[in-house]
């Protein structure tokens, strides 16, 4: 008989750690694992969530208010945040009756304070195995209820051996954290699709056809090594005076005045451009003759997986969890970490080599295809959920 899986979605919006579990719903073998959600109401992207399962008939969802987003709690007093929760109290009351009535085995909810916090309780009251999947940093920063929620779960799915190890060293039991790595749908991210109805990022940014063109999708924020790209062109302007780069990703207004700044401070700013959130990264990344990701305690790295899946040479760090995708000089391209001068060494050799990045492309994809299908990790979930129900 299939696992009947319980997912729990209590997310303000659909982040990287929720794109992770709808994939594993879609994949899934059938006979194996029988899908559940329980998703919140009240996110801010709820009407969206309620499309995605409705295209998706072999799971069963329900929607029930579990927490207001924190934006809008933001500005309460703690009485006010106090009150908020009511009607999250009640539907754990409506998700145990749902647990029971659908006969679930296994809830699987993903980091965040709400979902760590809600399965291990929903787990304790209803004696089924409840799983919180690790996709963030490891350290300091984590709230009272994710620990609480990790501390209390049956397993944690780290989705690197860098985060494994990682939690092993903040205290959390070694013999319940199971390392699940990231998926990369490789039949999405296939450089042989034909993409239509979309502008050519060169045009769209004035940038000429024989230009180099790099670039980077990522949040903006303090680690995810946008500045060191942006260094680095700076140091190659007289190499590569024509070399470009696009930024994708929504903009947060400090970390774009600092881009901005340095490269006004490189020579460069007539040379960076900026492309804001793309849903579809496929055609920036089409387009591309390097993707640079020198993002340092990376997790796992699924932009650079999806690169790698476009058939494109990836420059990345060696830290966090990227060199458990990458094999250096053979499908992609490590560097010291917070170094410009390590990317800048690292785009001279592949700009200045077609060859190579065609090499390296190559074998980055076969390297996806093999490794990291979306079966593979729900074939590793799913032996997970069984050992642990046996041993439960």
């Amino acid at each position: 008989m299939p696992i009947r899986l319980l997912f729990l979605n209590t997310r303000d919006q659909c982040g990287a750690d929720v794109a992770v579990h709808l994939s594993l719903m879609r994949n899934f073998a059938s006979d194996e694992v029988k899908v559940f959600v329980l998703s919140n109401s009240e996110a801010s992207d709820a009407d969206e969530m309620r499309d995605r399962f409705a295209a998706m008939p072999f799971v069963t969802s329900a929607f029930v208010p579990l927490g207001m987003p924190a934006e809008a709690l933001a500005a309460r007093g703690k009485v006010r945040k106090a009150l908020a929760y009511g009607p999250s109290a009640v539907s754990l009351v409506q998700a145990i009756a749902f647990i029971r009535q659908h006969r679930l085995q296994v809830i699987h909810a993903t980091d965040r304070p709400r979902d760590a916090s809600y399965a291990a309780l929903l787990s304790r009251m209803t004696g089924i195995v409840s799983v919180v999947h690790m996709h963030s940093h490891v350290g300091g920063h984590h709230t009272r209820p994710t620990l609480w929620g990790m501390r209390n779960a049956t397993a944690i799915f780290a989705v690197s051996d860098y985060i494994r190890n990682g939690l092993i060293e903040m205290g959390l039991k070694q013999d319940k954290i199971y390392t699940v790595h990231n998926s990369i749908d490789s039949d999405h991210f296939d450089p042989g699709q034909k993409l239509t109805d979309y502008r050519s990022i060169r045009q769209q940014f004035g940038i000429p056809g024989n230009a180099p063109l790099i670039g980077i999708a990522a949040r903006m924020n303090a680690w995810k090594g946008q500045r060191e790209l942006i260094g680095a062109v700076s140091l190659l302007k007289g190499t590569y005076p024509d070399l470009h780069v696009i930024i994708l990703g929504s903009n947060v207004p400090e970390f774009r005045a600092d881009y901005e700044a340095r490269a006004r401070e490189g020579g460069v700013a007539d040379r960076v451009h900026y492309g804001g959130y793309r849903a579809d990264v496929r055609p920036f990344l089409h387009e591309l003759d390097v993707f640079v990701h020198p993002s340092y305690g990376e997790p796992f790295g699924l932009a650079v997986g999806e690169a790698m899946a476009m058939q494109k040479p990836v420059i990345a760090c060696d830290d966090g969890g990227v060199p458990e995708i990458i094999t250096h000089g053979e499908d992609g391209w490590l560097v010291k970490p917070r170094s410009e001068a390590a990317v800048a060494a690292a785009l001279t050799n592949l700009l200045s080599s077609p060859e190579l990045r065609r090499k390296i492309g190559e074998r980055a994809r076969k390297t996806v295809r093999a490794r990291f299908s979306p079966r593979l990790q729900c074939a590793n979930a799913t032996q997970r959920y069984a050992s642990l129900m046996a041993s439960n």
